[in-house]
């Protein structure tokens, strides 16, 4: 029955994931490119006025999700920063919006923007409290996975990118070498949604 799902599927046109439960989205996030940007629900800023997603449309918006317990958020933000840099001037904003562990826990916001600002992350920091855009944008269907994703936000407000985490940033080293490839294409994402016309 399920063979023959996909199969009618296949023959409308449209495609479909069927993992083992039947209802899980892909791990990957590829599900999602494509798709309208859900608004965010992040309140308190570091480094900016509170940001609204509709307010940024035109612009393309990077967005990480993260803590200041991850490791490789230790690694990965530091190389967004670096990535913001070198685009400096160009119509895109990174964010990090930061959700505290373990889930059900709220840690102290200074705290957590301090640990950021330590790792030498400049663009803006906005405090998920309660899992709440975490939960909308990426775990709701999708669990288990890490919760520290990448999304590139294309200018009309649509996700042109996924990176599903945990961890990318340059690397020569053979153990990150995953990580040095997933970092190139969310950059090659970066400038392609810079360079599409709206």
């Amino acid at each position: 029955m399920r063979w023959l799902l996909g199969r009618v599927l296949l023959l409308l046109g449209g495609t479909a994931t069927l993992s083992a439960a039947g209802s899980k989205a892909p791990a990957s996030g590829v599900d999602l490119v494509g798709s309208a940007a859900r608004p965010w629900q992040l309140r308190e800023w570091d480094g900016s006025e509170p940001l609204r997603l509709e307010q940024l449309k035109g612009r393309v918006v990077v967005l990480r999700f993260w803590t200041n317990t991850c490791p490789y958020c230790a690694r990965s933000l530091p190389a967004l920063q670096a990535l913001s840099d070198t685009l400096r001037g160009r119509d895109v904003v990174f964010i990090g919006a930061y959700h505290s562990k373990p889930h059900g826990t709220e840690r102290p916001w200074a705290e957590a923007v301090r640990t950021a600002r330590g790792w030498g992350v400049t663009f803006p920091l906005a405090y998920d409290r309660e899992w709440k855009t975490v939960e909308a944008w990426w775990l709701s269907g999708r669990e288990p996975v890490p919760t520290s994703a990448t999304f590139v936000i294309d200018r009309t407000g649509a996700i042109a990118h996924v990176h599903p985490g945990p961890e990318l940033h340059p690397s020569d080293e053979p153990e990150h070498e995953d990580c040095d490839r997933e970092f190139a294409s969310l950059k090659e994402a970066v400038e392609k949604a810079l360079n599409a016309r709206q």
